[in-house]
C-alpha cells in the first residue's frame, strides 16, 4: 500500500479525461489495499487474548493510537509543506481582485513556489511511508497471535456464514448501530475543516480546532472505558447519546469568528464523541464470543469484514451529503471567497445528519438484546470450554508421550537383545 501514496503526486501528461481515469484507478487500487490492511490489523486484536476485557482494552488503545496517528500525519505533512514555502490551502482564483470578502490581502502563487510546494508534498509522503514501514515491521516482529480454543474444523461456505450473521439478532443490531455511528462520525470528520473555515470564519485555526477535538477524544476514551466497566455498555451508550445530541445541535448556533467558544464546544463535543469510535468494535467482540459459544466456530474475521465494508459505505454516503450541501450552498471550486450560503449549508449538514443518525441509534439500542449478565455468562462458559479443551489436549499429549516412551523402551530392549544374541520369548516391555 505504501508506494501508492507516492504515486498520488505523479499525474501522466494526458487529456483531462485521462487524468480523471488515472486517479479513479489509483484510488480504487489504494482503497482495496487499504480494506486488506484495515481488516488485518483490526482482526488481530481478537487474537491478542481470549479474555474479552483484554480485547476491549486493546480496542480502546488501538482507537487512541489511530487518533494520534491522524494528528501526527497532519502535523508532519503540514510542517514540511510549509517549510518548503508551500501553503496547505493551495492556489485559488481571485474573483474579487486581490482582496477577498473578509478584507484580507491575497497574493498569487508563483510557478517556483508551486514547484517547491510539490517537493514538500513528496518529502512529506516519503517520511510518512517510512514511518508506516517502521510501525508495520514492529507489528510483524513483536506481536504474537494466540490460537483460539478447539472449534469445528469443517469449512462453512461464505454464503451460509453471512446468512447466519444476518439472521442473528445481536449481530444485526450491532451492524445497524455501527452504521448509525459511522455515518455520524464520517459526516463530522469530513466536514470539520469546511465547518471551521466557512461556517465559523476561522480558516487559519483549523489545526487548533482539530487538536482540541482529537485531544478531548483521547481523554474521553479511558473515561468511557471506566464507565462501561462499571455500568455496562448499553446504559453508558444511551446516556452518552442523550448528552451528545444537544451538543451536536449547538454546532448550528456557534457564533462566527469566536475562537474561544468554538474550541470550548469542540472540546466538550470530543469528550462525548469519543465513544462512537470504540463502541462498535467492542460490541463486535461480544458478538464474536456469543457466536463462538453457540456454534463452536470463530466468526471474528467475517464480522470485521462486514463492519469495515459498512464503514466504507457510510463514508461514501457522508461524502455525497457534503458534496450536495456545498452544491446547494453555491460553492465555487477554486474561489478564495465563498458566499455565506455555503457556511449555512455546512452548518445544517454537520448537525442534522449526525443528529438523525444518533436518534436512529437510540432506537437500535432499545432492541439490543445483550446485557452485562449475558456477557458475563458467555465469558464464563467460554472459559470453561477453553479449560476443558486445554485439559483434553494435555491428556492427549500425555498419552502420546507415554506411548512414545514405551515404544522407545521396546526399541532399546530389542537392540540390546540383538547385540547379546538373545531372542524375546514372548516377554513384553
Amino acid at each position: 500500500m505504501v508506494p501508492f501514496y507516492m504515486l498520488e503526486w505523479y499525474v501522466p501528461d494526458v487529456a483531462p479525461g485521462g487524468k480523471i481515469a488515472y486517479f479513479v484507478a489509483l484510488y480504487i487500487t489504494e482503497s482495496v489495499l487499504n480494506s486488506g490492511v484495515t481488516l488485518a490489523h483490526r482482526t488481530l486484536v481478537m487474537h491478542i487474548s481470549d479474555d474479552s476485557s483484554d480485547r476491549e482494552s486493546a480496542i480502546a488503545f488501538r482507537s487512541a493510537c489511530g487518533l494520534i496517528g491522524m494528528v501526527v500525519g497532519v502535523a508532519v505533512e503540514g510542517q514540511i509543506v510549509v517549510a518548503f514555502d508551500g501553503s496547505l490551502s493551495g492556489t485559488c482564483n481571485h474573483s474579487n481582485g486581490s482582496v477577498n470578502r473578509t478584507g484580507s490581502n491575497i497574493t498569487s502563487t508563483s510557478p517556483l513556489q508551486t514547484g517547491r510546494q510539490e517537493v514538500g508534498y513528496l518529502v512529506a509522503a516519503g517520511i510518512i511511508c517510512l514511518l508506516a514501514l517502521i510501525f508495520a515491521t514492529i507489528t510483524l516482529t513483536t506481536v504474537k497471535e494466540r490460537t483460539a480454543f478447539l472449534q469445528e474444523k469443517t469449512a462453512e461456505p461464505l454464503r451460509r456464514s453471512l446468512k447466519r450473521l444476518m439472521t442473528h439478532k445481536p449481530s444485526v443490531c450491532t451492524f445497524l448501530l455501527s452504521l448509525c455511528f459511522f455515518l455520524a462520525t464520517h459526516t463530522f470528520q469530513q466536514s470539520l475543516a469546511l465547518y471551521v473555515q466557512y461556517s465559523l470564519g476561522l480558516g487559519s485555526q483549523v489545526q487548533n480546532c482539530l487538536l482540541a477535538l482529537v485531544g478531548s477524544c483521547l481523554i474521553g476514551i479511558p473515561v468511557f472505558m471506566v464507565l462501561m466497566t462499571k455500568f455496562g455498555k448499553k446504559p453508558v451508550s444511551v446516556g452518552n447519546i442523550l448528552v451528545l445530541i444537544p451538543i451536536v445541535l449547538g454546532l448550528l448556533f456557534v457564533p462566527g469568528r469566536n475562537l474561544v467558544f468554538a474550541l470550548l464546544l469542540l472540546a466538550i463535543f470530543g469528550m462525548t464523541y469519543s465513544l462512537l469510535f470504540i463502541l462498535p468494535w467492542m460490541m463486535l467482540s461480544d458478538m464474536s464470543d456469543i457466536l463462538k459459544l453457540q456454534t463452536g466456530r470463530s466468526y471474528h474475521t467475517l464480522l470485521h469484514g462486514v463492519l469495515s465494508t459498512a464503514q466504507r459505505i457510510t463514508g461514501a454516503i457522508a461524502f455525497g451529503a457534503i458534496s450536495a450541501a456545498l452544491a446547494i450552498g453555491g460553492y465555487e471550486s477554486g474561489d478564495c471567497a465563498q458566499p455565506e450560503s455555503v457556511g449555512r449549508a455546512i452548518r445544517w449538514n454537520v448537525t442534522m445528519l449526525p443528529i438523525t443518525s444518533l436518534v436512529l441509534s437510540l432506537m437500535v439500542l432499545w432492541q439490543y438484546p445483550i446485557t452485562e449478565g449475558m456477557r458475563q455468562r458467555t465469558k464464563e462458559s467460554l472459559e470453561q470450554i477453553r479449560t476443558t479443551s486445554e485439559d483434553g489436549l494435555r491428556e492427549e499429549r500425555k498419552t502420546k508421550s507415554d506411548d512414545n516412551a514405551a515404544d522407545k523402551i521396546s526399541e532399546n530392549v530389542r537392540r540390546k537383545q540383538d547385540r547379546d544374541g538373545l531372542e524375546n520369548f514372548g516377554f513384553s516391555v
